[in-house]
């Protein structure tokens, strides 16, 4: 029998991965992205900057580290739902799980600095590419046929993107409001 426990070295190579994480995250919502060097995080984390680069090859990782875990979470929430639940419920119930999957600052910070950043939006352009793939794969399988499944994906991914412009333009509305909102219009949709 296998022993699934994390091993010390994972345990370190996690708290290392973490504190860098944490500490570069600092700096870019206080100095800016473009602005902060990789040594900069390096100093801040306590750590070399050959071990930011050996855990993050690209400084970009730093802030996307979690895109296939995040991609592939929200396909697992989809497979999960169960299949008499409506697809925009199911589609609006995976991306509030996995967006409590999301630890760090939730007052928007992180998607101002998203949004002022153009080598951060090209990457983070790629991630809802994947999650519109994956609503795309999950309303096939619930029935709809290409052209609706793209076009139902899309105006999904567009709602809530939108929603996620609402939490930057109107900070003191809480985030679930602008998804409530998005969501509301949707429903007017004709959904598989």
């Amino acid at each position: 029998m296998h022993d699934a426990r994390p091993t010390l070295r994972d345990r370190n190579r996690a708290r290392a991965r973490a504190e860098i994480v944490s500490a570069a995250h600092r700096l870019f919502l206080e100095k800016g992205y473009a602005e902060t060097s990789v040594e900069q995080i390096a100093e801040a984390a306590g750590v070399a900057p050959r071990t930011v680069f050996r855990h993050f090859p690209r400084k970009e990782d730093l802030v996307f580290h979690r895109h296939a875990e995040q991609v592939g979470r929200f396909e697992q929430l989809l497979s999960d739902q169960p299949p008499d639940r409506p697809p925009l419920d199911a589609l609006v119930d995976a991306l509030l799980q996995m967006l409590r999957l999301d630890d760090g600052p939730s007052d928007g910070a992180m998607l101002r600095l998203l949004d002022r950043e153009p080598e951060l939006q090209r990457r983070d352009a790629a991630l809802i590419a994947d999650h519109h793939a994956a609503a795309v794969t999950f309303l096939r399988a619930r029935g709809a046929n290409a052209q609706n499944s793209e076009l139902l994906a899309g105006a999904f991914m567009g709602a809530m993107s939108a929603a996620r412009c609402l939490v930057t333009l109107q900070p003191d509305v809480p985030p679930p409001a602008h998804l409530a909102a998005a969501t509301k219009l949707l429903r007017g949709l004709d959904w598989p």
